[in-house]
């Protein structure tokens, strides 16, 4: 009689991600890791939150409080609920951009130094917490900082089998998509905006920084520029030194 052997592999686990602020002192990197059966639900969620915010589309860029801060704070609200709750997982690098040498090499600038940074948050947190049990879709915001690391999925996840001992191919699809097709694309890049003018010390005279400052209470973290415990899964903040 023949002997079935259950696959232990889990659900598949996207993440959905975005950068901010590359051309200031502290670059911010980061996005939500979102289980397959999750992803319509969130999206339907952040479609009817644009509604009420009386928006095409969330960017940080772009708010400026008014009649929309309803529907920005409610997006906050309900970004840090699923990550609370466990249907999702917010995952940060904050790296130091003043005095980062951009052009190591020639060709190069910011846009391949974010690049990098997506490299060492794709490697040390969805492929070194889900790789061993998932299968991993990468999505980020589409533009020429996340050109290079889109082109480099089976470097990453041989240093993620070398490394942390996932599957093989433990990345199945890393590419980039427009921000206005992924709510939770545009979820990431508020937060990421908040964490950004945060980071950076900026002093917002508008309504972007009472929204930043809405972002830190509801995540729950003391402030962003320490990092979270080495054991933290559910939200995890790094800030990076290059080791």
């Amino acid at each position: 009689m023949a002997i079935i052997v259950s696959d232990p592999l889990q659900p598949p686990v996207t993440f959905f991600g975005d950068a901010s602020s590359k051309g200031h002192d502290f670059m911010v990197a980061g996005g939500f890791a979102v289980s397959s059966h999750r992803i319509q639900e969130i999206e339907q969620k952040v479609a009817t939150l644009r509604q009420l915010a009386g928006v095409s589309e969330f960017h940080w860029s772009e708010y400026s409080g008014g009649a929309s801060r309803t529907g920005y704070e409610a997006l906050v609200d309900y970004a840090f609920e699923l990550v609370t709750n466990g249907n999702a997982a917010f995952h940060v690098i904050i790296a130091p951009f003043k005095g980062y040498r951009h052009k190591a090499k020639p060709g190069q600038n910011r846009d391949t130094s974010v690049n990098r940074m997506y490299f060492q948050l794709l490697l040390h947190r969805p492929a070194r917490f889900y790789g061993k049990t998932r299968h991993i879709h990468v999505r980020l915001d589409g533009g020429s900082d996340s050109k290079d690391i889109c082109e480099m999925r089976n470097e990453l996840c041989a240093k993620a089998y070398h490394q942390y001992k996932t599957r093989p191919n433990c990345v199945r699809s890393l590419q980039s998509m427009p921000s206005h097709a992924s709510g939770i694309i545009q979820m990431a890049d508020v937060i990421l905006g908040g964490i950004a003018a945060k980071r950076n010390g900026f002093v917002q005279k508008t309504e972007k920084g009472p929204l930043a400052d809405h972002i830190l209470k509801k995540s729950g973290h003391p402030a962003w520029h320490t990092d979270t415990h080495i054991n933290a899964r559910k939200l995890t903040v790094w800030n990076f030194s290059g080791s």
